[in-house]
This record gives structure tokens, C-alpha cells and sequence, in this order.
């Protein structure tokens, strides 16, 4: 009777582990080899090497995907939320829950923008990849680019008479990342491109931004203030502001905190 109980268990086994293998070369468009009779009666062994090999490739070919896909985006590195920490008092101007609202990414689907404001070095362009590479890990196209590069971008685009195109792919994008936007200075037809791409993504796409300073200051550099008042309308309207002013220079700290080790360690060394 045990025996029989054993025989059944591993049948069951099998069969599961045939079910697992069929689906995985069905998920990457291999129908001839996502029949489960092709497996039957094979050794116990065979099929649980077989299932590991093709988890690990498929890992590893998704992995692979990603990674073009974020160097495309222009992503050098991916962060995750592992990389990032924060609590309730690490940003005092910025209602609790805030960040963790964002990272679940419902803004996308909501089409809402982000707008990150704070001073070098409190977290906004880590948060800003996190966000990037979250998206792109949930299949969202991501473009993640300075606002200098996007500048220095229109003017070569109209220069090669592909501006429409550059625009086109700025707007397409489930979401356009713009890290350090007051730190651009666009010329009259340049502000004219870029408040076109603002405006082609407005209420269609999310469009995330970083800023040291105040925008409302950097968006006067457009000569049209009627185009100035719609640019910030579009970027402002139904976004997530997060205030990151009166939070402490994590990448000081960081510093202070290695440069202390290491005087420890001197301190200790000669103590000895």
C-alpha cells in the first residue's frame, strides 16, 4: 500500500514537472516542444535537470533583454528599491507613503507625472532610476535622458533634418525620465521642440522630472510666456510633487560615514 502511495506521489511529480516544461518552451514560441507526451515515461532525474536548464536560460535570456532594453533607454546601471533607503524622516517636506505611491508605478497607467525637487545629493536621480528601471522591468518602454542631452539632442535633430522623428520617439515612450531640468538653457527654436514634446506626451504619457532649482524660474527662459504658463501647466497638472528639500546630503553622509571607518581603523591599527 505505501508503495503504491509512493508511485502515485511521483507520478504526480512528473507530471507536474512535464506541465512546468511544456509551458516554458511555450512561453518562447516553441510549440513542437510544449507537447507534454514528448516527456512522458522519461526519468524522474532527466526531467528535473531538464526544467532547471530551461528556467536558467530563460533567466538568463530576460535578463539579457532587459539589459539592452535599459541601455537603450540610456540607463548605465540598474538600481532597485534595495539600493534605497529612506523612512518617515528622511524627507520632512514630503507627505508619508509618498514614495512608497510612486515606486508601486500606478502613475503610469494613470498617465500622471512625477516631479522630484531638492537639492544635489538627497536622492532624486537614484529614485529616478529605480522608477526607470522598474518600469522597464514590467515591460513599459523607458527614455532616460539629462535635460542638457535633450537640448543638445533638438538642435542636432533639426540641423539632420530628423527633428520630427527625435520627437516622435521622446513622445512614444511610456515614460520619459528628465533628470536636471533647470540645468538647461534652450534657445528660442529648441524651447519651441522641447515644450513640443511636453506637450505630445500631456495626458497620454508620464513623464518623470528632476530639478535643483525652481522650475518656475528655469521655464522663464521660454520666450513665449504663454508657452511657459502651458509648459508648467502640463508638467504640474495631476502630478506627484515630492518635496525632497530639508533632507539631509546622503551622498555627504555616505562620504563622512567612510572617511569615520576609516580613522577607526587608523585609530585602532596604532593602537595596537
Amino acid at each position: 500500500m505505501m508503495e503504491t502511495v509512493k508511485q502515485e506521489s511521483a507520478a504526480e511529480d512528473a507530471a507536474g514537472i512535464i506541465k512546468n516544461i511544456s509551458g516554458m518552451f511555450a512561453s518562447v514560441d516553441m510549440p513542437r516542444l510544449a507537447e507534454d507526451g514528448l516527456y512522458t515515461g522519461a526519468p524522474y532525474g532527466v526531467l528535473v535537470n531538464l526544467s532547471c536548464a530551461l528556467e536558467r536560460q530563460i533567466d538568463e535570456n530576460d535578463n539579457r533583454r532587459f539589459y539592452n532594453r535599459m541601455r537603450y533607454a540610456g540607463i548605465v546601471k540598474e538600481r532597485t528599491e534595495n539600493t534605497y533607503h529612506w523612512d518617515d524622516g528622511t524627507y520632512p517636506n514630503m507627505a508619508p507613503g509618498l514614495i512608497e505611491q510612486v515606486l508601486a508605478l500606478s502613475f503610469i497607467g494613470d498617465k500622471k507625472n512625477i516631479i522630484m525637487a531638492g537639492p544635489s545629493g538627497v536622492g532624486k536621480s537614484t529614485l529616478a532610476v529605480i522608477l526607470a528601471c522598474k518600469a522597464l522591468r514590467r515591460g513599459f518602454s523607458v527614455k532616460y535622458r539629462t535635460a542638457h542631452d535633450i537640448v543638445t539632442d533638438l538642435q542636432e535633430a533639426r540641423q539632420g533634418d530628423s527633428l520630427s522623428r527625435y520627437i516622435n520617439r521622446m513622445q512614444a515612450c511610456d515614460v520619459l525620465v528628465i533628470e536636471d531640468i533647470t540645468y538647461s538653457d534652450p534657445d528660442s527654436k529648441t524651447a519651441h521642440d522641447f515644450f513640443s514634446i511636453i506637450d505630445k506626451r500631456y495626458g497620454r504619457k508620464s513623464t518623470v522630472v528632476t530639478t535643483n532649482g525652481n522650475l518656475k524660474e528655469w521655464a522663464e527662459v521660454f520666450p513665449d510666456k504663454k508657452m511657459y504658463a502651458a509648459l508648467l501647466g502640463r508638467l504640474y497638472e495631476d502630478a506627484f510633487v515630492l518635496n525632497m528639500n530639508g533632507a539631509k546630503d546622503m551622498r555627504l553622509s555616505r562620504a563622512q560615514g567612510m572617511f569615520l571607518g576609516v580613522e577607526r581603523a587608523i585609530v585602532k591599527n596604532e593602537a595596537q
